[in-house]
Formats: C-alpha cells, structure tokens, sequence
C-alpha cells in the first residue's frame, strides 16, 4: 500500500511537518509532500500545464496519484485550511488533473499548537467529498478526521512523538483505523 502525506503549511520549520514525519514513523511506505516547497499559481494567474510542472508540482501530483491512502494535513488558520491547501484544490480538482484523486481513501488531519484543527480537517472532507461526486470518482473520504492538538509538546521538530500517551494513542488508532480503512476499499493495495 502506497501512502502520501501532504503536509501543508509553507512556513518554515512548521508543526504540520512534525505531524507528517510521525505518520512516516507509524506507518510504512509513507511518502510525504513539504509545503515549504510550495509553488502552485494562484488560480487568478492561470493553470498549470500538464507536462510542465515544476519539480514540486510533479512531485505532489505524482504522490497523490500513487497513494492509496492519502493523509492531507494543514494547520489551522483562522477556523480554515491553509491558503496552500485551498490553492492546491483550486488548481488541481479540474478535468485535467481529477484522476489523481481518484481510487484512494482521503483522510484528513487538522494540526494546531493549540486546541484547534477540528474545522479545517472537517472543511477538506467536504471539499474532497465534492471533487470525487462531481467527478464521479471511485474514492472516499474517511468520516474520521484527527486533531493533532498542542503539537510542541507531543512532537519533536524530527518526527518523535513525546510521552504523551493519550496523543500517541490518538494518532496510532487513525493512522490504523486509516489503512484498514484504504485495505477494505481497495482489497489489493
């Protein structure tokens, strides 16, 4: 099973990649996608033009396409997703690039320093939910989200998760939850 993390905050040394490194640690054959690189247009400037991507948008779209499970992870801005993430969606949930979101379970994680990630993990859902009906693609989206809270004090800068054992938990129990999930949907992944 192919499993893509996206990891999307562009902010340097940003907590979301603490979550994203976690997951590469729980989980195997993990590959992850780091906003830091980001550098989708904005969707008022244009599209992309398919075969010539830059390298990180050839690299996110090649991860989503080949992922069998997909984690999105963005922080938690003002009660929505990063502008990153919403710019990604904007550009990529078109005709051209549809079939990347196709034939996967999405699950979405809302990651904050604080008590917060609850919305936006629930906004991507919807937003995912949306792209695979009107594309009428064979995926779906987890109906579990994970709020990766207070990230500094469970999460190290590499990826460690710290004694917080009712986090480690947490995050264990979706991780598992999310790839028996992926398993049942695609029984040969």
């Amino acid at each position: 099973m192919n499993i893509g993390v996206i990891s999307g905050s562009s902010r340097p040394n940003n907590n979301t990649l603490r979550v994203a490194k976690a997951i590469a640690a729980l989980a195997e054959n993990v590959e992850i996608v780091d906003f830091q690189n980001f550098d989708i247009p904005s969707f008022a400037k244009g599209a992309m033009v398919p075969g010539e991507e830059t390298i990180f948008q050839k690299d996110l779209i090649r991860v989503i396409d080949e992922a069998d499970l997909l984690f999105v992870l963005t922080p938690e801005y003002n009660w929505f997703p990063t502008a990153e993430i919403i710019q990604m969606l904007h550009v990529l949930g078109n005709d051209t690039y549809k079939h990347i979101f196709d034939e996967k379970v999405i699950a979405s994680i809302g990651v904050s320093a604080g008590r917060g990630g609850r919305m936006p993990a629930v906004q991507l859902n919807t937003v995912f939910s949306k792209i695979i009906s009107y594309f009428n693609l064979n995926s779906v989206v987890s109906p579990k989200c994970f709020e990766a809270q207070e990230i500094t004090q469970c999460i190290d800068n590499a990826g460690e998760l710290q004694e917080n054992q009712a986090f480690n938990a947490g995050l264990k129990q979706f991780i598992d939850y999310s790839v028996k999930l992926a398993k049942r949907w695609q029984p040969n992944a």
